[in-house]
């Protein structure tokens, strides 16, 4: 069924029948595994750098004070200055994720229920602001996936369909109760579009409602990431689709906020395998690497970042960028980026094997095998 065009409450946030709901799923695909947001379910997490977790430790200060005045006024400053922390990370994003967030994976239903409920008080204290809004249904949205899972459809236990369908319609209507207010902030548009994956529907409103999203905000990369999330064949898109599209944002914002868009776009959709994932991609990788550079210049990294950079500096011709970063990294990597220890420690030994500062010598199979496919197959050349 189509989604009706109607004024104003945008066309998203009309649920889909419960069958087309069911549908909505991660189609098995061998050559992309999402590594977004919502899929960031593991163990291990990544690490967004000191002054990432100051500021979140504020924010969730003032949210444990109720001091909603404060929680307020720091997103209209936000979405004003468009302030960011190490890494490009935008402070607005992190000002509502510290609160959503506030429930997790592993909480209970009952944190989860009180959570809830602390965030509709928040409504009902301050009914014109769309904060918190916001929040309640990303808090919903995230609930919905809690009960589902993020595995394939065939594999969701029937009785856990009626609690996703339950919270994601819990999710559209906090969103269209925001829309309706004056007030208008990019995070109401990336919950919307996140919400939008997770019920499938119509693709002509989701470009729609993108492109009212990043004419909003257009620096705001967490649009981009959502909607190219969308794209990716265990979604909605075809083979190579949400590359087409990533390189084009990058190239309509242009210049470094276009590259920093593009890295932030590579870095979300890096399968669980980041070293097969780079291998297939290997021309981008200097672009990639120019939108680390200009987030570098402009933020400062963090650790997420720096490990990403390193990590996709091994698919170029260069030899001393991967040294120069894994010498700033030291013993600070990010096990969401390279997954074990011995990975690591074999590209630590590699680049500076590149570099001449280590002997370069036979190895195992093993070893060999997780090096860049270039290396392998060409073992004379200098920059192996």
């Amino acid at each position: 069924m189509k989604f009706a065009r109607l004024p104003l409450i945008p066309v998203l946030l009309i649920l889909q029948s419960a069958c087309q709901l069911i549908g909505a799923l991660p189609r098995p695909t061998p050559s992309v595994s999402n590594r977004s947001s919502q899929q960031k379910t593991a163990a291990k997490k990544p690490n967004l750098g000191a002054e990432y977790e100051a500021y979140s430790r504020e924010v969730t200060k003032h949210w444990r004070d109720n001091d909603y005045e404060w929680l307020e006024g720091e997103a209209r400053k936000l979405r004003v200055s468009k302030e960011r922390l190490p890494g490009g990370y935008w402070k607005l994003h992190v000002l509502y994720r510290s609160i959503e967030r506030v429930a997790d994976w592993e909480s209970s239903d009952e944190a989860w229920e009180e959570h809830i409920a602390r965030v509709e008080n928040w409504i009902n204290r301050r009914p014109s602001s769309v904060m918190p809004r916001v929040i309640l249904a990303d808090v919903w949205r995230w609930y919905a996936w809690k009960a589902r899972g993020t595995g394939y459809a065939d594999n969701v236990k029937p009785e856990n369909w009626a609690p996703f369908r339950k919270r994601l319609e819990k999710s559209n209507e906090s969103l269209a109760q925001a829309y309706s207010l004056e007030e208008k902030c990019p995070e109401w548009y990336l919950t919307a579009l996140l919400t939008a994956r997770g019920q499938g529907g119509d693709r002509e409103a989701f470009e729609e409602l993108y492109e009212e999203a990043v004419a909003l905000e257009p620096n705001y990369y967490y649009l981009y990431q959502a909607k190219a999330g969308y794209l990716v064949p265990a979604w909605y898109g075809e083979v190579g689709e949400w590359e087409r599209f990533a390189e084009a944002a990058a190239n309509k914002v242009g210049g470094e906020q276009g590259d920093i868009i593009l890295f932030h776009i590579y870095t979300d959709i890096m399968s669980n395998n980041n070293l097969e994932f780079m291998n297939t991609r290997k021309p981008i990788a200097p672009r990639l690497l120019a939108g680390f550079g200009a987030i570098d210049k402009l933020y400062g990294s963090s650790p997420e970042t720096l490990n990403e950079a390193c990590l996709i500096s091994f698919f170029t011709d260069d030899n001393k960028t991967p040294a120069e970063l894994m010498k700033r990294i030291g013993n600070d990597y990010d096990l969401t980026v390279w997954r074990h220890d011995s990975t690591f420690n074999i590209y630590r030994q590699e680049a500076l094997m590149r570099t001449g500062e280590l002997p370069r010598y036979r190895r195992s199979t093993e070893a060999q095998n997780s090096r860049p496919v270039g290396e392998q197959n060409n073992r004379k050349r200098a920059r192996n």
